[in-house]
Order: structure tokens, then sequence, then C-alpha cells
């Protein structure tokens, strides 16, 4: 009778042995997987910062430049900046502030403003030069 006792509470201990490993296994996954989510809402939240900046930049008056010229806007947290290119084309970035992603759109500018140009979404750097603001 003894043997029959020990080997049903074996039994009950492998159980709890195999179910806490797997809420172990579980849980490791689970932590993979928040951080993956965090990773994509940050990403996600840079692009639209940046796309934001780039709209934001329509509604701006800018002056003519050979280089870089840039306006942030402080309380959204995003900056633009505009460059001449040659032939009447301008690039303009747009990114978060504390963000690294950007974005690139080839606008026309006329006495200040700017306008898109067909199909001139971007999502890299055209310049060979590079495209950074701060470092020019």
């Amino acid at each position: 009778m003894k043997q029959q006792g020990s080997s049903a509470l074996m039994m009950v201990m492998m159980v709890l042995l195999m179910g806490a490993g797997t809420l172990h296994f579980s849980r490791l996954l689970l932590e993979q997987g928040m951080s993956t989510v965090v990773d994509d809402r940050q990403r996600i939240a840079a692009f639209w910062q940046a796309q934001s900046a780039l709209a934001w930049a329509e509604h701006l008056t800018w002056p003519q430049s050979v280089g870089w010229v840039c306006q942030q806007d402080t309380t959204a947290g995003w900056q633009s900046c505009l460059r001449s290119v040659k032939d009447q084309r301008f690039l303009l970035q747009g990114r978060g502030v504390d963000s690294e992603l950007q974005l690139w759109r080839w606008v026309s500018w006329q006495q200040g403003k700017i306008s898109r140009l067909p199909h001139g979404w971007i999502d890299f750097c055209p310049l060979s030069q590079g495209c950074e603001p701060d470092a020019q």
C-alpha cells in the first residue's frame, strides 16, 4: 500500500513540474512578444511624426536658401527641413525630434510657400552627399 501512495504522489509532482515549466516558457515568450510590440509602437509613432512634420511644413513660410533651412515645432515634437536641389526642385525632410526616422518629399517653392510635386514621396535620402541638415 505504501508503494501505491508514493507513485500517485510522484505523478502529481511530475504534473506540477511540467505545468511550472510550461508556465515559465510561456512567460518568456510573452515578454519577448511584448518587447516586439513596444518596438513596433515606437516605429509607428516615429513614422507618423515624420508624416505630420511633412504636412505641417506645407503650411509654413520658407526663406529661399542654398543649404538646409529647418523649422521645429517644439509643442508637437517634430522638425521639418528644406533644401534647394536643382531645377526648381526642393527636398523637404520631416522627422520627430527624438526619432531617427526621416521621410522626404520633393516639393516646389514659390514666394515662400511650398507645394508637393506629383509622386514626390520618398523614404530614403536621394542625395549623394547625404541628407543630414544638422551636419551641414
